[in-house]
């Protein structure tokens, strides 16, 4: 790379668009109304059929909360699940791009750039990686100054934008240099790096170029792209018109992204009997759609009724992002019946613990539209509906050319090793996968058109070494493309395929179903005696076949809001080869004391069953 301008820089642009989400400020809190005296009923009576016009007196003296958590973008109607993963290839000239500073050396880039367009150095140790750490950044053309992108100081972690200060698009090539400070001695440049910035050179949104990563670009084909979206969570808070005032007393949403608790926002706030809680609690989180994640939000009320009496609820909402159609709605998990008579505060010496064992079960490929309860074999074992698929699977198997395929395709090397890098781009130029692959992982493909290019190299120091396999093969649904289950492209294994009729009917046909079992325990909804687990064991497989496994102890105690997973399995069911018995059974038993009385026993099971058929 150009070495860096020896005259300091002029200064950033002034208008300079800036492009990470700002969260909206916490709503005030809602004032406690008076709550009206009421007589407490003398017998307990069956809520009408429907709400009379006037507010009736309280039926008990409990009080009944309810939370429902509901996800949306932004500023859009349509729920977070449905948001599909956009084209992150950048196709035209930017006007303007986002850099996110991640710090660190040259060694973590990661990009497809050849070697003569993108090349970095390091000195001194590199940038540093310690979050809010700061250095100074500046990027200009690689003629070595003339023009100026950025030049200010930057904490890792901090983004920072990167465009003309006369809105001209920017330079084919750019340099980037990361310096200490803003003194620019060259004995405190932490890093140079030279990259191909006009888009005409595989530039995709999330490359890595050293210490600093692209997220976000705009140029005039394609708009404004991003890795990212607002999404927002709003808690919507009823009391049943059953009981009397709920004063609210916690509120939390444990998610992925951390811990978002209103309890000091509402304590002490009175919801009246029929009533929503105004204005609704709400969050916000950025999600990265360039990464599959598996977004988790559990949310937990509590209160007390004005008697006295305590009551609760809780909501679970989980959804994947990352994936293209069809969407993933976010689903709830089934919850226990709500108590209808309403409880004393416990007293944690003389009452025992109530625990609730939790199995669950997740098919994680099939693209997303098998469950454990409607697994399939296939209905075809070939791909002949015409035009491109919607979805592909293969396994890495390790193989020679050119496989078991009928297709004639070009094909060279040969890729055996446990762990290999696997990059795979469409014949539109998308990149479908680029990441270490493992022996008998799965990978699946979204975006697929007429055709992919598959490498496989060697993995050096956690990056792409040396090819050792590539090939070129088309994957269109014809018979001529020879997409067969089971068979193989090299070192590739077909496992799948996903269609879409006339009528938008989706298909999937899946040679194996790859089953997810995790075993797990709670406090009953509700209920707020801490639990001391003493033993935990887990029964599971094809019913001809059970394993039994012993888990130890959680080091902690089980609370109100704890959730501790004793494990996870997985097991990978052929569905081309269902010999025998298709019945699997999976069963937890639980068993623990009280953590405020030990002499107070409390046990839970749960059981999931289903049948391949």
């Amino acid at each position: 790379p150009t070495p860096p301008p020896t005259p300091p820089p002029t200064p950033p642009p002034v208008d300079t668009p800036t492009f990470p989400p700002t969260p909206p400020p916490t709503p005030p809190p809602t004032p406690p109304p008076t709550p009206p005296p009421t007589p407490p009923p003398t017998d307990l009576v069956d809520p009408p059929s429907a709400a009379p016009s006037t507010m009736p007196s309280p039926t008990t003296d409990g009080c009944y909360v309810s939370v429902e958590t509901d996800c949306t973008p932004s500023g859009q109607s349509q729920d977070c699940g449905s948001v599909v993963v956009t084209r992150t290839r950048c196709e035209d000239r930017p006007l303007a791009m986002v850099f996110r500073y991640n710090g660190g050396t040259c060694d973590q880039s990661d990009n497809i750039q050849n070697s003569d367009l993108f090349q970095c150095f390091d000195f001194q140790g590199g940038p540093p990686v310690v979050a809010g750490e700061t250095s100074y950044i500046t990027v200009t053309d690689i003629k070595g100054g003339q023009i100026i992108y950025h030049a200010d100081t930057v904490a890792v972690g901090g983004e920072y934008t990167v465009a003309d200060e006369l809105d001209f698009q920017v330079e084919a090539n750019m340099n980037v240099t990361t310096w200490r400070n803003s003194n620019m001695d060259p004995l405190d440049m932490l890093q140079t790096l030279v990259f191909h910035s006009s888009c005409s050179q595989n530039l995709f949104l999330k490359d890595r170029f050293g210490a600093h990563q692209l997220v976000v670009f705009i140029n005039e084909e394609q708009g404004l792209q991003s890795c990212f979206f607002n999404a927002t969570f709003t808690l919507t808070i009823d009391n049943d018109v059953r009981g009397t005032g709920a004063i609210l007393e916690t509120l939390t949403s444990n998610t992925n992204y951390g811990l978002f608790d209103f309890s000091e926002q509402y304590k002490g706030t009175i919801l009246e009997p029929g009533t929503t809680l105004t204005p609704a609690p709400s969050f916000d989180v950025v999600i990265d759609l360039t990464v599959v994640t598996n977004n988790v939000v559990f949310t937990t009320i509590t209160a007390n009724s004005e008697q006295g009496f305590f009551c609760g609820d809780s909501d679970f909402v989980t959804f994947v992002t990352g994936l293209a159609l069809p969407p993933n709605v976010p689903t709830r998990a089934p919850t226990s019946a709500p108590t209808i008579t309403p409880l004393p505060t416990p007293d944690p010496e003389t009452t025992a613990c109530q625990l609730q064992a939790i199995v669950s079960c997740d098919v994680t490929n099939a693209a997303g539209l098998f469950e454990c309860d409607n697994i399939v074999p296939p209905t075809s074992t070939q791909c002949l509906s015409g035009g491109f698929p919607r979805e592909l699977e293969f396994i890495y198997r390790g193989g020679d050319c050119p496989g078991t395929t009928s297709q004639n395709f070009a094909c060279q090397g040969s890729a055996n090793l446990d762990e290999v890098w696997i990059t795979i781009i469409s014949g539109n130029n998308n990149i479908l996968w680029n990441q270490i692959t493992t022996r008998d992982s799965f990978m699946d493909l979204r975006g697929v058109d007429q055709s992919v290019e598959v490498t496989i190299s060697t993995v050096e120091n956690g990056r792409v070494g040396e090819e050792i396999q590539s090939m070129t093969f088309n994957t269109t649904c014809t018979s001529a493309s020879g997409l067969r289950l089971k068979d193989t492209f090299g070192a590739l294994e077909l496992v799948e395929f996903t269609t879409v009729a006339g009528d938008g009917s989706v298909a999937v046909n899946a040679a194996f179903a790859n089953v997810a079992i995790t075993y797990a325990v709670e406090l009953q909804a509700g209920t707020a005696i801490r639990a001391s687990v003493t033993s935990a064991s887990s029964v599971g497989g094809l019913v001809t076949d059970q394993t039994t496994t012993s888990y130890p102890p959680p080091p902690e105690v089980i609370g109100p809001q704890d959730t501790h997973v004793f494990g996870r399995i997985e097991t990978v069911i052929d569905l081309m080869n269902l010999s025998g018995s298709a019945d699997y059974r999976y069963n937890l038993e639980v068993s623990a004391l009280s953590a405020s009385n030990s002499n107070l026993d409390c046990s839970s099971s749960d059981l999931v069953q289903f049948n391949i058929n």
